[in-house]
């Protein structure tokens, strides 16, 4: 492996096309909602005036006000099934169950289009879900992964192979899933007890062996009101390398969020893990080390998520990570950068970039691993992701189908991760390319 003379290059790239999108949706969004707004002052009484803006106001995020102009539309025509639904729906995501499920019932006898009963009897089971102190939800994805350079990629990710390994391209199939259940503790207190379990498995299929298990639970308190809300959890994960243990951590995460407009949010997180590593080379040398790489990882994250317009978001987010080793030249602490844009049409089709940057300074140079008089070690790690994909719906005419194929998407994806480290140690960057089917059941906080 040679070390990459422009290793950020393609990170600067996703940040200007994801600066390109920001702009031309910025300039568009107000525009269009100004001219909205003034068109229904002009003629409140206006059905179609009405409804057209409603379906713009949800597409914002202002649920209240589209609200407000669906009613005004059913006052007027109260036969206008499209509209009652639209209000159904509405009324679901602003957690009025009770009334989305008055103005479902109102179409129960009522001749509506195979796909709207479909749409409607598809929120009726999401509002009985949703009325129960009890839900469950997850996840199921299966993938086939490419890298042209697996086996870099594999010692930046693990920190775990000393002597640099030599380039070599691998492909593997990864499956993953995860299953989240919650009870409310109180209706009004809006507290609820969660449970999450996630897994994955990654099968080299050709190529550099990179056979990588990881599991992980979390249990913990959380509460969710209008413009904020927060969670505390226990959390253990392991990690399997080579069919063998590897790792596992223990500790406690913390997360809020608070909303400060109808288009921003907020949020905090932060993490303490206990890290317990089995590595046979290195406690094979307790004479030389003393200790190893056990010891206590922190890590804290300040980020922003901002709707630029009806159907596209911006993230960033900027953390420190400190781990803390028994041997010292294997601890370390820097910061980290991360930044996302998602964008989506009527149909589900989206389009999901994001990249992120991390520095690390060890804590003291390592005269066993990297030889005496080495310098301290310092890592500059990136990676970026460009991804589109669509539900299986869009493929259908009309875009919708109101039953699973909404939950099932297909996804595709061009990643990128480089390392710049100090000698011995050999750079790496590595392009790669994905292929994923993904499905999602139960009730989400995404759904609402």
């Amino acid at each position: 492996m040679t070390r990459p003379e422009h290793c950020t290059a393609s990170v600067f790239r996703v940040g200007l096309l994801v600066s390109a999108a920001l702009g031309l949706t910025a300039l568009t969004a107000p525009a269009a909602a100004a001219q909205d707004f003034e068109s229904v002052y002009a003629a409140p009484d206006d059905p179609d005036l009405n409804l057209e803006f409603a379906r713009r106001a949800v597409d914002a995020g202002d649920l209240n006000g589209a609200a407000g102009a669906l009613e005004r539309v059913l006052i007027a025509d109260p036969n206008r099934h499209s509209a009652r639904l639209l209000y159904a729906v509405v009324l679901y995501r602003l957690d009025d169950l009770q009334g989305a499920r008055d103005q479902l019932n109102l179409l129960d006898p009522v001749t509506l289009t195979p796909l709207q009963r479909a749409e409607a009897n598809r929120y009726r089971q999401r509002i009985e879900r949703g009325r129960s102190a009890t839900r469950a939800s997850g996840s199921l994805s299966a993938a086939v992964v490419y890298e042209d350079d697996a086996a870099g990629a594999l010692s930046a990710q693990f920190d775990s192979l000393i002597t640099p390994p030599v380039s070599e391209d691998g492909t593997a199939a990864v499956i993953a899933g995860r299953f989240s259940v919650s009870h409310d503790l109180s209706a009004l207190s809006h507290h609820t007890l969660y449970a999450t379990l996630g897994a994955s498995d990654k099968s080299t299929m050709s190529g550099a062996d990179g056979d990588i298990r990881q599991a992980d639970i979390e249990l913990g308190l959380s509460h969710l009101g209008r413009l904020s809300g927060w969670s505390v959890g226990a959390l253990a994960r392991s990690v399997d390398l080579f069919d063998d243990p590897y790792l596992v951590e223990t500790g406690v995460r913390a997360r809020a969020s608070w909303r400060v407009s109808s288009a921003t949010s907020i949020s905090v997180s932060g993490e303490a893990m206990n890290q317990a590593f089995d590595e046979p080379v290195v406690d094979a040398t307790p004479a030389l080390l003393g200790d190893d790489r056990d010891g206590w990882r922190y890590a804290v994250s300040l980020g922003v998520s901002h709707r630029l317009s009806p159907r596209s978001t911006f993230g960033a987010s900027i953390g420190w990570q400190d781990k803390q080793a028994d041997y010292a030249p294997f601890g370390y602490s820097g910061p980290l950068f991360q930044a996302r844009f998602d964008t989506r049409s009527r149909r589900g089709q989206y389009l999901a970039l994001s990249a992120g940057l991390q520095s690390l300074q060890y804590d003291a140079p390592d005269p066993v691993f990297l030889g005496l008089g080495s310098a301290t070690r310092e890592d500059v790690r990136t990676w970026a992701r460009a991804a589109v994909g669509a539900p299986v719906s869009a493929f259908v005419p009309g875009g919708a189908t109101g039953d699973w194929r909404q939950d099932v998407s297909l996804e595709a994806a061009v990643t990128y991760g480089s390392r710049e480290s100090e000698p011995p140690l050999a750079d790496y960057q590595s392009w790669g390319a994905e292929l994923r089917l993904a499905w999602r059941f139960g009730v989400t906080g995404q759904e609402k």
